[in-house]
């Protein structure tokens, strides 16, 4: 076939083609810049995810700006507060779920003795098991150094806490977002692995997918991770900032502590899409997606959560697209709202 007749045919079946919407890049960077210079974050990271391959990695900013200033990498390793929620405890339970190991009808007190024994492991997963949303954890410390519990033994003590604390509301009455739910479901999990959640993850899913997210990240890792709030000088740096996964659960949380790259949770967020269709579509699928209730945009599905240090991971299986923003809003202090940063991406997002 002569030269210009294969350009001819090659331009036609080219033509041909869907033509698929593109992703302006420079548009998030002017946004996530934008959140920069109005000083609501000192850095961030970017990864988006098109077709189910990362097709964007980026770094912005600084990772710490107390003591000193710190250039944010794309290798930077952030606390993923409350995304942990998804990629740890929501993920493990999806995991047993699929291989017949639970079911989310099970009871809660077939793995947990002494618990409300009206909770199913569906409630903790959707948030209506009826659970306060949070505890004080100076309080609990308090108390249970009062008792003179060991430490090490406040995990143990703050399920039985859970376990027998009175309910605002009764089961499957009303959705209340709790970190108690996830604590519970943590432990569900260990109970049926018989290993703590983290050297569960570590050793099969995160092995598996070839990445290093997990909780109580080694010191050795010290130097890439973000630091998030500060007291004066003193910023918390490799350890977890929710204070009922650091004091009460010793650092390892169903509800936070899970510490990830932005590329890590993206090869997280493909494995999610790459799943069977009934599988995503599984009860297990509501304990990924609490923060913020799957909601249709267009003729896409968007499944979102956030995280109180400032980070957030949005998936559109349908789409093959993801967008993971992480960023240390809390560093140095706690003062900002990101709702319209995160707001402004999703949007972009959109097919």
């Amino acid at each position: 076939m002569r030269p210009f007749r294969l350009f001819l045919l090659t331009f036609f079946i080219l033509a041909m083609l869907p033509i698929k919407a593109s992703l302006n890049f420079q548009y998030a960077d002017s946004v996530i810049l934008s959140a920069i210079r109005d000083t609501l974050i000192p850095g961030a990271v970017l990864c988006v995810v098109d077709n189910q391959e990362i097709v964007y990695l980026q770094a912005y900013g600084n990772r710490r700006v107390v003591p000193e200033h710190e250039a944010m990498t794309t290798n930077t390793i952030f606390d993923l507060a409350s995304v942990s929620k998804p990629v740890g405890a929501g993920t493990a339970m999806l995991l047993l779920c699929a291989e017949g190991k639970a079911n989310v009808n099970d009871f809660v007190s077939q793995y947990i003795p002494n618990y409300h024994a009206d909770v199913q492991i569906r409630h903790l997963m959707t948030h209506y098991s009826g659970l306060p949303s949070y505890m004080n954890a100076r309080r609990l410390d308090s108390i249970f150094s009062s008792r003179n519990i060991a430490p090490d033994q406040y995990p143990n003590s703050m399920i039985d806490t859970i376990g027998r604390c009175k309910r605002p509301s009764k089961v499957g009455e009303k959705y209340r977002y709790s970190c108690l739910n996830f604590i519970s479901l943590q432990r569900v999990v260990e109970a049926i692995v018989g290993m703590d959640i983290n050297s569960y993850l570590r050793s099969t899913l995160y092995a598996d997918l070839g990445i290093n997210m997990g909780w109580l990240p080694d010191a050795s890792l010290l130097a890439r991770i973000a630091p998030t709030e500060c007291q004066q000088d003193d910023c918390l740096h490799g350890k977890v900032h929710d204070p009922l996964a650091q004091v009460m659960m010793r650092g390892i949380s169903g509800n936070a502590g899970v510490f990830a790259t932005a590329e890590d949770v993206a090869k997280w967020a493909i494995w999610f899409m790459q799943l069977p269709a009934e599988v995503r579509a599984s009860g297990c699928q509501a304990g990924l997606w609490t923060d913020t209730v799957s909601t249709s945009m267009g003729e896409q599905q968007s499944c979102r959560h956030t995280g109180y240090t400032g980070t957030s991971v949005t998936i559109m299986p349908q789409s093959g697209r993801a967008l993971i923003l992480l960023t240390n809003r809390v560093h140095p202090k706690d003062e900002h709202n990101l709702g319209d940063l995160r707001r402004k991406l999703n949007e972009w997002l959109k097919p």
